[in-house]
């Protein structure tokens, strides 16, 4: 995932949240990486660590061709919409767009591939490890 930063929040239990800008839309979480210090107007490269999605924290859709999208809600959240590529014990990945696919454990509900999965978690789970930075073209 390519990460524009917008916003850097210093939280009082000594993290750092951002937010920012994906090809797909507005996202924030948790910046875990000491290496590179957030800095507004530069792009990253993240990978992301979130927690297990419960089957009803998700809407699911079966066989669409809709957009993909994240969003930040007014409470804190981000809404994540994806396409399910895999589904294997438990575990799904879901495309985003070309550059940014992602691997996350769920339980209660029955996936297939090429479903759309929709739901959201809490900035504060989701924690982004950025490994280079976007190059200037």
């Amino acid at each position: 995932m390519k990460l524009l930063i917008e916003e850097i929040t210093n939280e009082f239990n000594h993290t750092v949240s951002v937010k920012g800008q994906t090809g797909i839309g507005s996202f924030c979480g948790v910046w875990m990486s000491r290496e590179f210090d957030p800095e507004i107007g530069k792009s990253y490269y993240c990978e992301l660590s979130l927690p297990e999605i419960r089957g009803e924290q998700m809407v699911i859709k079966r066989y669409q061709d809709m957009p993909t999208y994240t969003d930040i809600m007014l409470d804190g959240r981000v809404v994540f919409k994806g396409i399910v590529d895999a589904v294997e014990d438990g575990s799904m990945v879901v495309s985003f767009s070309y550059d940014w696919i992602e691997a996350f454990e769920f339980n209660g509900v029955d996936l297939r591939m090429y479903d759309t999965v929709k739901f959201s978690l809490d900035k504060n789970d989701i924690r982004i490890y950025p490994y280079d930075i976007v190059k200037e073209n």
